[in-house]
């Protein structure tokens, strides 16, 4: 049962860093854009270094448990595990630490630092609302073309903000009204 339930840990976590690496690739791009969907105050960073360190943890822990109970080796190989554990939480309850080193820390997915650069928070947010309206193929398109992705977010920056225009031009004709 124990051994089962390692073995399925260490299944999960080889999944999740698989997921975080086509993430990284720039591959798979719904998780990053999620991040922007949210009205907040805070800055809408996509922070992918706790959940690297967790799910490197989480495989350590279970692989090295694995193996002590399989050779029946005494040195407890799963504290390294432990380890980046605990390095994966305190990354998660400081994400200042992030940024302070922007460049090593939050450059990547390189699409979205790129997107960052060139757009507001409400543009992203947008972008991201949109993505949500697009079929399954098309967002399967654009996670693999970068260069499309964005024209794409170019095109819907430009459509919102014509949309902003107007709206803030009938409201100055309203309140000239009264």
């Amino acid at each position: 049962m124990m051994v089962a339930l390692l073995v399925g840990a260490l299944l999960a976590s080889l999944f999740f860093l698989g997921r975080l690496v086509l993430i990284l690739g720039g591959v798979y791009k719904d998780p990053v854009l999620r991040v922007s969907e949210r009205y907040a105050v805070e800055d809408d960073l996509y922070y992918v270094l706790p959940g690297i360190l967790l799910w490197m943890g989480v495989l350590l822990f279970s692989g090295g448990l694995i193996l002590m109970l399989l050779t029946g080796m005494r040195f407890p190989v799963y504290l390294l595990g432990v380890a980046l554990m605990v390095l994966a939480y305190v990354a998660e309850e400081h994400p200042e630490i992030a940024k302070e080193y922007p460049r090593l820390l939050l450059s990547y997915p390189r699409w979205y630092a790129e997107l960052r650069q060139n757009t507001t928070r409400e543009e992203r947010r947008r972008i991201a609302y949109m993505w949500l309206w697009l079929p399954a193929r098309m967002r399967l398109y654009y996670n693999s073309h970068d260069r499309a992705f964005h024209q794409w977010a170019d095109l819907i920056i430009i459509s919102t903000t014509m949309q902003t225009v107007e709206d803030y031009v009938d409201e100055q004709r309203a309140f000239d009204l009264y």
